[in-house]
């Protein structure tokens, strides 16, 4: 496949970096979904070139007869990246680092950037191995005499320093194809993650078999990178689990498990755990997690979340709630947004999301099967919540008792709480600091301002023993 320069848009080259970097920048333009032989062609034309920038005659070198044959160290070092079996192996590269230790210091002057040269151009190197000829010749502390780009060179000991994206001695046992795959795969996995985060679910969407070496700094970047993307990856869930296990007071450790748990699809097995980490270790991680599930698994349970988090987060300095609207929140709009073109949303859920992202607009009349709704007591608190109305006695009470309800879901009592809260403060602003109204114009006789003074009393004391009802559920 020849061609595969002019579908890279290059030149011929054996330079890995120009290739896997025209492979990036054409990436974008063939989506697989919308351009599915476009992808593949761009693909077969990316490991084509890599073939052949790759392939031995490319990365063995061989004098030809009318060349002067190689300084002994760089035949033997060539030699050394070319053994399937020691090239990523630090004993042999000492073992060749020794040898060093035999030619004069002119030779060392010599070699030193020829080494550095052949080292830079080679595909697969272990900066493991590396390293340690990079402190034997001095690369860093030495002053290159222009033989080397500066900025190439620059960045060449930057990897060195980086490190490998995995230890490339755990696929040592692997055949050579296969071991050099597997590293252009997480290097260029790394490579978009840091440079184009945006197209890592396009990079995983290839169908592909790739083998997940044995190495812990390669797992936990695995477990984060498709976290990132809310994209599980089943095969490390063990491990996610067991660095919990290892480490309990690990946030991330904690976080990459529920993060796996939840994208690999987990459902009421996980509930109950996730729904104590939202409530003991909140963050807009934790948010995320609690509203994917809702989004699997109970739907209606959704737009309630979204306002548990909302009410969570409006607090003064003193961590007490505030007196606000639900709905207002930029995020909150934004979430309730994402599910409203959910089909599986019900009808009851959906007038609730309409209504708090439609301010003013007439809400839908309650229809038979929205009272029989499971849901249903809790999306009426909702309701006049987002109305700005104080929820009356008779709707709270039927919530309150479902907090010891058997039947009732540990998600179902979070939700509850947070709406009693709500109220709760709701009803103590109204009371003790309300709001300036007009003074009435005195009326004789009982007329309407007293009647008017009756109700705010009467209401006082029906909202206080509701209170009191509210403080003695959570005392």
């Amino acid at each position: 496949m020849k061609n595969c320069w002019k579908i890279l848009e290059i030149e011929e080259t054996t330079d890995v970096d120009i290739i896997r970097r025209a492979y990036l920048a054409l990436l974008p333009s063939f989506h697989p979904e919308t351009d599915p032989q476009g992808f593949k062609q761009l693909r077969q034309a990316y490991e084509e070139a890599l073939r052949i920038a790759q392939s031995p005659a490319k990365s063995v070198w061989q004098p030809e007869e009318y060349e002067v044959a190689e300084h002994e160290i760089l035949l033997a070092f060539r030699a050394l990246l070319a053994s399937d079996s020691e090239r990523f192996l630090p004993s042999a590269w000492q073992r060749f680092i020794q040898k060093l230790n035999y030619c004069s210091m002119e030779e060392i002057d010599e070699l030193r950037w020829s080494l550095c040269t052949i080292a830079m151009n080679t595909a697969h190197l272990s900066f493991e191995c590396v390293v340690l000829l990079a402190e034997r010749l001095r690369w860093l502390q030495e002053e290159n005499v222009g033989e080397i780009d500066e900025e190439e060179l620059e960045s060449f000991l930057y990897a060195i320093a980086k490190g490998n994206v995995f230890n490339f001695q755990t696929i040592l046992h692997l055949p050579v194809a296969v071991q050099n795959d597997t590293i252009d795969f997480y290097q260029m996995f790394a490579r978009i993650w840091s440079s184009h985060p945006e197209w890592l679910t396009l990079y995983l969407a290839q169908h592909r078999a790739v083998i997940i070496p044995d190495d812990a700094k390669l797992h936990r970047n695995l477990l984060r990178w498709y976290s990132a993307g809310r994209l599980g990856i089943p095969e490390l869930l063990d491990y996610a689990r067991s660095w919990r296990e290892a480490e309990p007071d690990n946030e991330d450790a904690r976080y990459y498990e529920y993060a796996q748990r939840v994208y690999c699809g987990e459902g009421e097995s996980l509930l109950a755990e996730l729904c104590d980490y939202w409530h003991e270790y909140p963050s807009t991680q934790a948010d995320a997690l609690m509203l994917q599930w809702c989004r699997q698994h109970r739907v209606d349970y959704y737009p309630l979340v979204v306002m548990m988090i909302e009410a969570r987060e409006l607090v003064n300095d003193q961590g007490k709630p505030l007196l606000y609207v639900p709905g207002d929140s930029a995020r909150t709009r934004f979430h309730l947004y994402e599910i409203l073109s959910d089909e599986k949303l019900s009808a009851l859920g959906r007038s609730l999301v309409e209504m708090v992202l439609h301010k003013g607009r007439k809400p839908r009349i309650s229809l038979k099967r929205d009272t029989e709704h499971t849901l249903w007591p809790l999306y009426l608190v909702a309701k006049q919540l987002v109305q700005a109305s104080q929820p009356t006695e008779e709707s709270l009470m039927p919530i309150v008792s479902r907090l010891d309800a058997e039947d009732r879901c540990p998600l179902e009592a979070l939700i509850i709480r947070r709406l009693l809260i709500q109220a709760a403060n709701f009803t103590e602003k109204q009371t003790v600091e309300p709001e300036p109204q007009p003074q009435p114009m005195p009326v004789a006789d009982g007329g309407p301002g007293c009647l008017g003074i009756i109700k705010i009393i009467f209401y006082i004391f029906i909202f206080a023993g509701l209170i009191g009802k509210i403080l003695h559920l959570f005392g």
